[in-house]
């Protein structure tokens, strides 16, 4: 814990004094992403206006009644019982089990845990005079998963915020986690709503490692979109962790990307 303590100490100062160095390329940069943001928003109703045109000519699928009925009956049937066997370690690496993260088996409800929460937050350098900070809460309902997802991009005096909620459905092996999410998107800095869809995945390791990805795309308009991915590197003290990794986000067409420090913890 001292270490995390340290490193963030360190970190946190040191990205102030480079923000002030670089005042000039990075605000310059962000404010030219929000203006391309604007314009890409203001694209959108026409788009849409043409898009409910072609849907109404493709209105007539006749094998799509079909496939929902195979997947309720079939699939369906097999994904509730997979979510009934489906229990967490109280925290990954706990002492008291016998699997990292989570198990498939058949157990006494009372040993059951059917939830997981966890809570992480990382400073990133794109070495371009702008620094990110992301925050990610994702919580675990057997094979259902909730995420949450923010992020500030900042400079000295320019920020662009972002807002994602996403829900989803999760493939839980053991030591491995692939997790597929659709949701909403709020550019908080300029109003735009937007539609959201992401994968995200987690494997654990010997060792008290474990890497962690996440991926979320939202569509500003049929020519652009906003692109976020993130992976780390991490290592678990109790509820604890503290990893590296690289964040990259394409907006628009402006690229802002970089290492980065993250801290977690598990509820």
């Amino acid at each position: 814990m001292k270490a995390i303590w340290i490193i963030l100490l360190l970190i946190l100062p040191l990205s102030q004094i480079a923000a002030q160095d670089g005042e000039g390329e990075g605000d310059e940069k962000i404010k030219d992403t929000i203006r391309k943001i604007q314009e890409e928003a203001e694209k959108a109703p026409e788009e849409e206006n043409s898009w409910d045109d072609e849907e109404d000519e493709d209105a007539g699928c006749a094998g799509c009644q079909l496939i929902g009925e195979f997947f309720f009956e079939f699939a369906g049937e097999l994904f509730w019982e997979y979510l009934v066997l489906i229990s967490f370690a109280p925290y990954p690496y706990a002492p008291e089990v016998d699997y990292d993260f989570s198990t498939i088996d058949y157990q006494d409800l009372r040993y059951r845990k059917v939830t997981s929460l966890q809570v992480g937050t990382d400073l990133a350098t794109h070495l371009d005079g702008t620094y990110g900070n992301t925050n990610r809460l994702t919580g675990q309902l057997s094979g259902v998963q909730l995420n949450l997802f923010n992020q500030t991009i900042f400079a000295r005096s320019v920020s662009l915020s972002a807002l994602s909620l996403n829900l989803g459905l999760s493939l839980l092996i053991g030591s491995f986690d692939l997790s597929g999410f659709v949701g909403t998107y709020l550019i908080t800095t300029t109003g735009t709503f937007r539609l959201s869809t992401g994968l995200s995945s987690r494997v654990f390791f010997p060792g008290n490692l474990y890497l962690d990805v996440y991926g979320l795309y939202a569509f500003l308009s049929a020519d652009a979109g906003i692109l976020h991915l993130l992976a780390s590197l991490n290592f678990a003290v109790w509820r604890f962790s503290i990893g590296v990794g690289y964040n990259y986000n394409l907006i628009v067409d402006d690229v802002y990307a970089g290492p980065c420090v993250k801290v977690s913890f598990w509820l």
